[in-house]
């Protein structure tokens, strides 16, 4: 795996962190709407590849759109 690859994927999962925190919703309520475990979360989160459908339901329960995680 290369390095930007790396980098990207943790600065995806902060900012989903930043906006979660930011909406006020736990990793526990974001995983229930998203179907997935809490320590799911937690991985994206941590820069753990995933799925474009796990970042597209992440971003609409959000509440934005999904490029900006990509930001």
């Amino acid at each position: 795996m290369n390095k930007e690859n790396k980098e990207f994927r943790k600065r995806v999962g902060q900012n989903i962190k930043k906006l979660r925190e930011k909406k006020g919703i736990s990793q526990f309520k974001l995983a229930i709407e998203v179907d997935c475990t809490p320590s799911t979360i937690a991985g994206i989160e941590a820069g753990v590849n995933t799925t474009l459908a796990r970042l597209y339901s992440i971003s609409k329960i959000l509440g934005i759109e999904p490029y900006e995680l990509l930001k």
